[in-house]
Parts: structure tokens; C-alpha cells; sequence
């Protein structure tokens, strides 16, 4: 990572009397666009966002050539807006549940007021004519789909185009004006920017070629005759990201570094991707696996955001940030958050299994309503399927797998809180940077006695009592050390008259085998597509490029005022 004014841009940053933060922002933004055999686009756009300041949110749409907009409607957390005749000088409360468009000299905006500056999502629904053209030898799509405007900070987007057909994979596809990916996978074209960065370019352009007579159109451009007079002008300004570049560089680490010495901000301290940082135990204590004795009893009072943190402090085997997630839900059904529930669908009326999201439960901390409005979300009508939640999270990629992230980030900030965590004094304290207290060590040593238990508690010699609730817990921290499949079957043949017994708890054998393969699912899809986007192989196109793009049709939006 290239950043050899970073001490010069941190000075003007800091100390600039214009150094305005972004206030508003879009979390993501999520694009699907559906081209019919007439070349006709409808278009789909949610936008998850919370503002600080405004009155309303836009979306540019200059330029559109020969193109027409119609049936333009939004709706918001699920409820449609009522349209009317825009004016951008009305206040909050004047377009609170509101929505129009306001044209201008370059084209069109279409606006919907912010309604408050909570966290919410709006859907944009709207139609696009001759949204692709004709050149000599070829059809055309080549729109700027996303702009990150001013007084916006934009995370992530991620742009869906699917057809009448599938795309082959060598279909000719190209992105411009981020950082990121534009590609062809399963037939369809996928667009977004690079997981966990901001939107750091302006617009994201995508360029594709089709072959000729794809679309039955008429539409085209007179500057356009052929498509590598389309190709000029796209790669006009571009430049080459270094998708290659390492991340903590030796320039990085010293600009740190004197950051630090001349200022002392204690936040740069704690800068995560410093190669030489990391946890280890007051005195330099470690942790012999193999001698760890084991551990009947649930550690760590229980807390699986606690257990899971250690787990990923300590670097255990077959640990994975997401397995949590698997934990979660079976914490829900325990406490009648959701419900498992049997529905028959098909002409064939196949039974299948649903959760049951519409039983209006509140949550003890934020990570577990993010996840259940996530899933809520996937459902559409509050009752999940399997397949919704892995289409949900084939699209929603990167904020469902952040939010298993932030969880571990949220708790070591709390242990350091706590002093549980801090800085060491002296190497002969701890070799490592973060001195991990007593506390942490007797619990981590906790875990690993469970682990071992679960591993080895079938072959043992003498069979143990074992109460219902306790191996509901089991399987809890069976999900977070990523062996609850097989903790499970071992439990179903040492136990089978616990298995009975757990009917009464909504928890029986069935119930579990299906929270285990939604979760599983759910989690591979979400991590299927991330790999497809940083997949160079992965289709049609590959990495975007910074700049480019001029001459495009659209503006693709992302505003606040």
C-alpha cells in the first residue's frame, strides 16, 4: 500500500479548518438489475443508510441517453413511500415518507426523504429503455451504476445483471473507477467493491460486450461505431489498482510510528494490521494443549461472545469467526426468540423446515437484532427458508460476514475496558504486545478442558448422568469450537434418552441437524461469493480499474442533502 504522503495528508486531515466528516452513510448498496429480450432494464436498488444531517437521499440519474425512466416507486423498512411533486428546498418533516423526482439541467434525481436519521433501508424500484446499444459488431451495456456524491461516506456495493439468458463465462466483461471486481459467474454478471475498504473511488462504471443480435434493439450511438470506440473511451484516465500490495509495508509501520511519537494518539496504537502485535499471557505463561485436564463444566459463566473472542485469541483448532452463528440460533429456539416449524410446499407438498421469525422477540445486546433484521430481511414475510437465506447472503456477502467480525472486535475492546487486556511494560512481562491477565488464562484453559471433553467423552469407559440442559449448552460450544455435527451424533448414540427428553425443549435431534445446515449454508454461500468476487477466474472480467469510464450513460447516485 502506497502511502508516501500519509504524514503530509494526516497533518492537513487533522489540522485543516475545511476537514468536514462525512456524516451521512451508506452501509451498502445492493443493485439488481433484470435485462428482458427487448433491452429493456427493471431495476432494483436497497439501500441500507443512516443519516446525521439533510433532508432527503438521491440518486443521479444524468445522461441516460435514449433511455427513459419509468414506474419509479420507494419503499422504506417495508412500507411504500408516497410519491409526489419534488421540491429540495422542503423540510425533514415536509418529505418525511415521501418520495419524487427533481430535474435538473444535466438530467434527473430521484429523491426520497430521510424520513429521521435512524438506520433504515429503502428499496428503489424503477424501468430503464434502450438500456443497451448497437454498434458494428457488437451489443453494448455501459452505465455508471454507483457515484459515491459528497457529505456520503459509502462502504460497500454490490451490483447483480441477470437476462433472458445466461451469461457465459467468457462473456466480455470490464469495471472502471474502483477498487474492486466485475465478473461472470452461474450466468450472471457480478459487480462490487473490495471487501472491508471504503468505496475509494468515485463511480463504478461496467462495460460490457455482448455478441451481436443479443438484444432485439434499434438503439444506438452515433460516437459509438464500434465497440472499440466504446473501449476508448472507457479506458480513458483509468489506471491499475495493485491488487498485489502489502498491507502493512515498511513505510506504513514507521508513518505509524512517528504519528505516535509526535503526537501520541493512543488509537494508532492499537492499529491492527502492525505485523509484531498480538496476545499473549501475563508472565509469558502458555498453554500446554495436550496436559490441559478436562473440563466438565460450561466455562467462561457461560458467555458465548466471551468463549468466542478466547477461541479466536488463541488461535483454536477448527475454530472460525462465523461459527457462531450456528450458536446464536440455537440460543434463540432455547429461549423461544424463534421458532423451527414443518411447512409443506410444492405441487408435490414436500415437507420442509422454516424458522418462524414473526415472534416480535427483543435481544439483550445490537450483534443479535442485526442478525435477526438480517435474516428477517431474507424471509421477506418472517418465515425463513433455507434457500432465502442463501440467496440473501450470496448478496449480502460483505456485511453479513463483518458482523461475526465486529463481534470479536467489540469484546476485546471490552475485556481492554476491563483491564483484562493492556499494553505490556516490558518484554519480560509478555513477549507480545497485548498482556492477555489471569483471568483470561484460567478461562482459556477452561475451554480448552471442554474441548477435550467433547472430543473424547464417547470413548470414555464410565458413562456420566447428563441433564438436558447442560447439553444444550454443550452444543453451543460445540458450534463455536466447529465440531457440533459431530458432538451430536455422538450424543444421539450414548444418549437416547436425553434426545427424547429434549423434545420438550423445542430442541430435538431433527431440530438441531436443521439449525446446523441452515447456518452451514448460509455461511458457505455468503463466503462462495466473496471468493468468486477475488477470484481472477471466476468468469468473465476480473479486477476493476481505478479512473476510466468517461462516456458512460447514467449517474449512478449515493447522495445526501
Amino acid at each position: 500500500m502506497k502511502k508516501k504522503l500519509l504524514i503530509v495528508l494526516f497533518f492537513i486531515f487533522v489540522f485543516s479548518p475545511f476537514n468536514v466528516f462525512a456524516s451521512n452513510k451508506i452501509y451498502n448498496m445492493d443493485i439488481d438489475i433484470k435485462i428482458d429480450k427487448e433491452a429493456n432494464a427493471k431495476i432494483t436498488e436497497v439501500w441500507k443508510v443512516k443519516g446525521e444531517d439533510g433532508t432527503e437521499w438521491y440518486k443521479v440519474m444524468n445522461g441516460l441517453g435514449n433511455s427513459k425512466l419509468s414506474n419509479f416507486q420507494v419503499s422504506m423498512d417495508g412500507k411504500m413511500l408516497n410519491k409526489k411533486d419534488w421540491d429540495v428546498d422542503e423540510s425533514l418533516e415536509e418529505k418525511r415518507g415521501y418520495y419524487g423526482i427533481n430535474e435538473t439541467e444535466n438530467g434527473l434525481e430521484l429523491c426520497f426523504g430521510k424520513y429521521d436519521y435512524s438506520y433504515h433501508t429503502f428499496r428503489l424500484e424503477y424501468e430503464l429503455s434502450n438500456y443497451i446499444f448497437n454498434t458494428e459488431d457488437s451489443q453494448v451495456l455501459y452505465w455508471n451504476l454507483v457515484d459515491k456524491l459528497s457529505n456520503v461516506d459509502f462502504e460497500n456495493f454490490h451490483v447483480t445483471v441477470t437476462s433472458y439468458y445466461e451469461f457465459p463465462d467468457n462473456l466480455d466483461v470490464w469495471g472502471y473507477g474502483y477498487k474492486g471486481y466485475a465478473y461472470v459467474k452461474d450466468g450472471k454478471i457480478e459487480m462490487s467493491n473490495e471487501e472491508n475498504t471504503y468505496m475509494d473511488g468515485k463511480y463504478g462504471v461496467l462495460l460490457v460486450k455482448f455478441p451481436k443480435d443479443t438484444f432485439e434493439t434499434t438503439n444506438s450511438y452515433s460516437q459509438y461505431k464500434k465497440f472499440n470506440d466504446v473501449l476508448k473511451a472507457a479506458k480513458k484516465g483509468s489506471y491499475k489498482y495493485d491488487y498485489n500490495e502489502d498491507k502493512t509495508s515498511i513505510w506504513d509501520i514507521f508513518s505509524y510510528i512517528f504519528v505516535l511519537a509526535m503526537f501520541g494518539f493512543g488509537g494508532f496504537a492499537s492499529y491492527n494490521t502492525i505485523k509484531n502485535s498480538g496476545y499473549g499471557y501475563k508472565d509469558n505463561k502458555k498453554i500446554n494443549h495436550k496436559d490441559v485436564p478436562m473440563f466438565r463444566d460450561i466455562p467462561c459463566n457461560k458467555d458465548i461472545y466471551y468463549a468466542n473472542t478466547l477461541m479466536n485469541i488463541n488461535n483454536f483448532n477448527g475454530y472460525k469467526e462465523t461459527n457462531i452463528f450456528g450458536a446464536i440460533l440455537l440460543k434463540w429456539i432455547r429461549t423461544g426468540k424463534v421458532l423451527i416449524k414443518n411447512e409443506t410446499k410444492g405441487i408435490f407438498n414436500k415437507e420442509t423446515s422454516v424458522i418462524d421469525l414473526t415472534l416480535n422477540p427483543t435481544f439483550d445486546n445490537n450483534t443479535e437484532t442485526k442478525i435477526f433484521n438480517m435474516l428477517h430481511e431474507a424471509s421477506k414475510d418472517g418465515i425463513l427458508e433455507p434457500k432465502e437465506l442463501e440467496r440473501w447472503c450470496r448478496s449480502n456477502y460483505t456485511e453479513f460476514l463483518n458482523i461475526f467480525k465486529k463481534i470479536n472486535t467489540d469484546k476485546i475492546s471490552e475485556l481492554e475496558s476491563q483491564n483484562h487486556i493492556y499494553r505490556r511494560t516490558s518484554k519480560e512481562e509478555c513477549k507480545k504486545k497485548n498482556v492477555m491477565d489471569d483471568v483470561i488464562y484460567n478461562d482459556s484453559v477452561q475451554l480448552y478442558g471442554l474441548k477435550k471433553y467433547l472430543q473424547e467423552f464417547s470413548n470414555m469407559k464410565d458413562k456420566e448422568a447428563i441433564e438436558v440442559q447442560l447439553w444444550d449448552e454443550y452444543l453451543m460450544f460445540a458450534y463455536l469450537f466447529g465440531m457440533a455435527d459431530k458432538v451430536a451424533k455422538q450424543f444421539k448414540n450414548l444418549y437416547p434418552e436425553v434426545v427424547e427428553q429434549m423434545d420438550s425443549c423445542n430442541l430435538d435431534y431433527n431440530t438441531f441437524i436443521f439449525i446446523n445446515m441452515i447456518s452451514t449454508s448460509g455461511v458457505s454461500a455468503a463466503s462462495a461469493a466473496r471468493s468468486a468476487a477475488e477470484s481472477y477466474s471466476a468468469g468473465g472480467g476480473g479486477f476493476s480499474s481505478g479512473g476510466g469510464g468517461f462516456g458512460s450513460f447514467g449517474g449512478g447516485g449515493g447522495g445526501s442533502r
